[in-house]
């Protein structure tokens, strides 16, 4: 399907190939890509939401699940352990995806 297909990042090329596996500092290893047309190296995350997050996606839902379900900013930043500019920074990033969340929603409900 044309819309998840990975493309490159630099060239929009679809034509990608395996080039290595990666080991991340803190969630273990990921699969390294190669364009074909260009000499551009990148991971699944790059140009997306998760590029440069260091915190597992599992504790960000949890802290986010948490914040919406009525727990406080200070008490989710003392449950989960988490800085209070992370859990912040996690919040603006689904802030700006609202309304293409809610939409997307709505339209799976009917």
């Amino acid at each position: 399907m044309e819309l998840f297909q990975r493309k490159c990042p630099v060239c929009h090329s679809a034509d990608i190939t395996y080039h290595s596996p990666s080991t991340t500092k803190n969630h273990g290893s990921r699969v390294m890509d190669t364009c074909a047309p260009c000499p551009a190296c990148f991971s699944a995350t790059k140009n997306t939401l998760m590029e440069g997050v260091k915190t597992p996606v599992s504790v960000i839902w949890q802290v986010l699940q948490a914040r919406t379900e009525g727990r406080g900013f200070q008490a989710a930043a003392r449950t989960f352990e988490k800085a209070k500019k992370t859990i912040l920074a996690g919040e603006r990033t689904c802030v700006a995806l609202h309304r293409g969340l809610f939409l997307s929603a709505v339209v799976h409900k009917f």
